[in-house]
């Protein structure tokens, strides 16, 4: 009698599981519980139904989905394949992913396209979701699509001194980055100034930045971080010394220059501790939460946005610099990572030691 109640049981399981992918329901389930949970916006669970369920039509055009107040119908051509009613209890996260599946389930059933592509709905039920969000967010499958695409590799940190200024280019806020730029500026304790290069750096570890900043403010606010508009804000703050014991600092910043290089920049320039020079900034104030399924799918969730030590909200607006350069010095957004004539301006600006210079005098 056991041994034919196992079989009966494995032989339901095999019926239900007609979607191998989709039976276990645990990435779908996974996408609204993340969202609802964690995502900085406010998504109803049916938005995110509906942005998921948009792959069934990108995969078959014959496939069409049509709602009303009380339902949504699939249709297939001209055919009507079957009515869903909504679920009654809009906030029954349970109940909305069980409905994705069912549509999902009669998609697979009656189109042969959807059909041959049922193990990658999940996957692609969550990247439809996903994109659009915010920009930021991210569903990362077993493969993106970028993941063929060379990478240009660039050494995250150098240092070289220029006429007694030191240069110290940083692409990204790798672990360690701080205590990197520490042992530089101790090596060169005779230089009059610093040119911290942000130019084309997309951010990083924002520990590394705030340490940084640190390292070269004398107490303050560095940075502060708002989840939403009722939340508590999350402040980041400096402690006593200046590594640099006041000598002059300059700021490259480009339109590349995102994220954590953004704060660092806000934080030194609006506590007077630098002058930025440069093109304005890429404007992502946004912090994202990386929340790894196993090794090859994560999801990359934008939590809170950032804020400069004098409240202005970085998301979508970015830095302008004290003094701009480019054609007809103005400020607008390029990537000048190899312009060597920025550093050349940063250097005169330092040895001025002129808050006062403009554009044309050291250009």
């Amino acid at each position: 009698m056991k041994k034919i109640c196992l079989f009966l049981f494995f032989v339901f399981c095999a019926l239900a599981c007609n979607m191998p992918k989709l039976c276990a329901q645990d990435l779908i389930n996974d996408v609204f519980l993340t969202l609802r949970r964690d995502y900085i916006n406010d998504l109803s669970n049916k938005e995110i139904a509906l942005k998921g369920l948009k792959t069934l039509t990108e995969i078959s055009p014959a496939l069409e989905l049509k709602e009303t107040s009380k339902k949504i119908v699939l249709y297939n051509g001209k055919s009507m394949v079957k009515q869903f009613p909504w679920p009654q209890e809009s906030d029954n996260i349970e109940a909305w992913v069980a409905l994705c599946h069912d549509i999902m389930n009669e998609a697979v059933r009656v189109d042969s396209a959807v059909q041959a592509r049922q193990n990658k709905l999940p996957d692609r039920f969550a990247t439809s979701v996903f994109e659009g969000l915010d920009g930021y967010s991210h569903y990362f499958g077993a493969k993106d699509d970028d993941d063929d695409k060379p990478l240009k590799i660039r050494r995250p940190f150098a240092s070289r001194v220029i006429d007694k200024i030191l240069l110290l280019r940083v692409v990204s806020f790798k672990k360690d980055m701080a205590q990197n730029i520490k042992n530089a500026v101790e090596e060169c304790s005779k230089c009059e100034g610093v040119i911290l290069d942000l130019r084309g750096n997309h951010g990083g570890f924002l520990d590394e930045a705030v340490k940084i900043a640190d390292m070269f403010l004398d107490e303050g606010i560095i940075t502060y971080t708002l989840s939403s508009d009722n939340a508590e804000p999350a402040y980041y703050t400096a402690g006593k010394g200046d590594i640099l014991s006041g000598k002059p600092m300059v700021i490259l910043t480009d339109g590349l220059t995102a994220s954590a290089a953004e704060v660092l920049a806000a934080a030194l320039s609006e506590q007077n501790r630098a002058v930025i020079i440069g093109t304005k900034t890429y404007g992502k104030g946004t912090v994202q939460d990386v929340k790894k399924r196993d090794a090859d799918h994560a999801f990359a969730v934008t939590t809170a946005y950032f804020y400069t030590p004098s409240g202005i909200k970085i998301d979508k607006i970015g830095l302008t610099p004290f003094i701009c350069v480019g054609e007809d010095n103005d400020c607008a957004p390029a990537d000048r990572f190899t312009k060597d004539e920025d550093i050349d301006a940063a250097v005169k600006y330092l040895k001025t030691g002129s808050k006062e210079i403009t554009p044309s005098e050291i250009y």
